[in-house]
């Protein structure tokens, strides 16, 4: 057996590999369902759909072979210095060819154009599929811009500059010099992945992986070496300054030791005390990009705006609550009941007044937004509906009680937390349901009782399993 195919039992040797190649095989057959009825009435922008999906399996496959660079051992495998650019060649080169195929049924085109369509498509794939490939190589915790990428492309790409149909467009139109665009990225992409150097780039270097996004104990080591980075880049940047340390450590002293309060004074100590010690700049920086997301989620028509209110559930999924030990001196029950509870209310109130303020900037920047004119159409900036103030609280202890749950199931995790955030962003954009035939307007009635419904399903959760459940050798 060649070195080669036995990198290429990679796809599906890994059970994980068999779950990911469902999902990609049911978001292929809804692109080819989209084809198939575009083909049927004509529709423009369409064929271009397999852009994106190329461009997801750029990022998952490109991070094998860096899995197994980045293991010293991969000097000692014979010929393997090799089989990076080929590997990922073998994969990327075929799915891109079959997707090609489907411009054979593009309408209007003779047998000539339909060929060069069909090459032209076939290098535009390539180019996102490498796209993806390259994003892997450059960043080790990728799976940041994985996610915020084709959320833009999709949101402002698509929607405000109809970017598939010009995609569409420029691959039936100048088919040549989407040929020869391909063909250079091509070669610079076998000249990036075979080059001699390729292992030592990546040699004992953590690096994420296709699944290590669930993966608890990778993403806690990652951090630590984020951390160490960050120190060594600025000495002292991570460490807590004397003042929060001053703040935090004083209350603990006065505390009876022992106590319930000194518990959860140590315990907030060690959430935010290195948050809340970051420098000044690393606050106006966080503020500065704020503030281009504000105005485009000012612009966007709808209920699309109403995402700044859900989000805060999401970014607290992985929240630790201390709940869980491998030590056996790290607290009793009722301790690390109440300091779960006092750190995901003070998280709450934290996140809600922030959320609060910057929607309190939409009001008061409102009358100062000039209209914007976008191919036609016009958008206004419209300032946020202040009835989602309460959201992040309602957000946070669903996302909290989801994480105490499938503590050992990350996965699960975000799976249940994205399903949950996707529901309520729908009702949030929804006016009124009709239940048996009654009109029901969601307004902050429905927020004030889906709130108390939430923080209660929460305590009560928290306190069986900080009561019932063990505690200890859960961390692993």
């Amino acid at each position: 057996m060649s070195v080669l195919r036995a990198n290429l039992k990679h796809l599906y040797q890994k059970r994980s590999f068999w779950f990911l190649g469902l999902v990609f095989g049911f978001f292929a057959f809804l692109v080819i369902m989209v084809i198939t009825e575009a083909v049927t009435r004509n529709k423009q922008g369409v064929f271009c759909a397999p852009i994106l999906w190329m461009f997801f399996v750029g990022t998952f496959i490109a991070s094998l072979p860096i899995d197994v660079l980045t293991k010293p051992f991969s000097y000692c495998l014979p010929g393997h210095r090799n089989i990076p650019g080929k590997f990922l060649f073998s994969v990327g080169l075929v799915l891109s060819f079959l997707w090609s195929l489907s411009f054979l049924f593009y309408p209007d085109l003779n047998f000539v154009e339909t060929i060069l369509a069909c090459l032209s498509a076939f290098s535009i794939f390539t180019i996102f599929y490498w796209l993806g490939a390259w994003l892997v190589s450059k960043y080790r915790n990728w799976g940041v811009v994985f996610a915020l990428l084709p959320l833009i492309l999709i949101m402002l790409g698509n929607s405000l500059l109809n970017i598939s149909t010009i995609a569409e467009n420029t691959i039936v139109e100048s088919p040549l010099w989407m040929i020869l665009s391909g063909g250079i990225i091509n070669f610079l992409a076998w000249r990036y992945w075979g080059r001699a150097s390729l292992a030592r780039r990546y040699c004992g270097m953590l690096w994420m992986g296709a699944f290590d996004a669930w993966n608890r104990e990778k993403i806690s080591k990652f951090r630590r070496v984020q951390l160490a980075e960050k120190d060594k880049k600025k000495p002292n940047s991570t460490r807590i300054s004397s003042g929060v340390e001053e703040f935090f450590v004083s209350r603990i002293s006065r505390a009876e030791t022992g106590s319930m309060q000194q518990y959860i004074w140590g315990a907030m100590y060690k959430t935010f005390g290195i948050q809340v010690s970051q420098q000044r700049r690393d606050w106006m920086s966080l503020s500065m990009l704020m503030l281009p997301i504000i105005l485009f989620l000012g612009y966007l028509p709808g209920g699309g705006k109403n995402i700044l209110f859900l989000m805060p559930g999401l970014m607290v999924t992985y929240m630790s609550l201390w709940v869980y030990s491998s030590l056996l001196i790290c607290g009793g029950r009722r301790q690390r009941f109440w300091s779960a509870l006092a750190l995901a209310g003070a998280m709450g109130i934290i996140v809600t007044v922030l959320t609060v303020f910057f929607a309190t900037v939409t009001h008061l920047i409102e009358s100062m937004m000039p209209p914007l004119t976008v191919k036609g159409y016009e958008f206004t900036f419209n300032a946020f509906n202040m009835n989602f103030s309460l959201v992040p609280l309602l957000m946070i202890p669903v996302a909290l009680t989801i994480g105490l749950i499938f503590y050992k199931k990350p996965m699960l995790v975000m799976i249940f937390a994205v399903a949950i955030f996707q529901i309520l962003f729908i009702l949030s954009m929804i006016e009124g349901l009709t239940i048996m035939n009654v009109q029901v307007r969601i307004g902050l009635v429905h927020i004030i009782i889906m709130f108390l419904c939430s923080w209660t399903v929460f305590v009560g959760v928290l306190r069986y399993i900080s009561m019932r459940c063990c505690l200890v050798g859960q961390g692993r």
